[in-house]
């Protein structure tokens, strides 16, 4: 019959002894922890930049803006659905998704780069404008804010 209070004493000894092996290893491995992970860059959206704005009257018939805008991908895999811009009277950022009702929108005719789009204004005032590009993923990236004003 085997003895009950040596039994113990081994099982305790063996368990040290794994504890001390999982530790040496998992020390081993701690630079994996430790260290932070490749991060993805912030954006993929490409950029779009305004590159002229030329606001003029026509008597009669109001002030026309054409702003030409450029659009460079940050990524061959950039698939554009839909470009344009974003113009208000009152909202300094104008969006596609414009909660207030008070962003107009000029879709370019086509998707060739660089685009120029052009609206006929009848109210004097300051505008604020956006360049977009839609993306067929649903994504939009903007230009920076610029003004104009008539």
């Amino acid at each position: 019959m085997a003895n009950c209070s040596t039994s113990p004493r081994r099982y305790r000894a063996s368990f040290a002894i794994i504890l001390l092996v999982s530790s040496l290893y998992l020390s081993g491995c701690s630079k994996w922890n430790v260290e932070p992970k490749e991060q993805a860059p912030a954006s993929t959206l490409p950029v779009v930049e305004i590159t002229n704005k030329d606001v003029f009257s026509i008597s009669g018939r109001g002030t026309v803006l054409t702003v030409s805008f450029n659009v460079t991908a940050t990524t061959s895999k950039i698939t554009i659905k839909e470009l344009g811009i974003c113009y208000s009277s009152s909202t300094k950022a104008p969006s596609l998704v414009d909660a207030s009702g008070s962003t107009a929108q000029a879709k370019a005719s086509d998707l060739t780069l660089p685009s120029s789009v052009g609206v006929t204004i009848t109210a004097k005032g300051t505008y604020y404008l956006r360049a977009y590009a839609l993306l067929n993923d649903g994504r939009v990236s903007y230009s920076k804010a610029d003004s104009f004003t008539i």
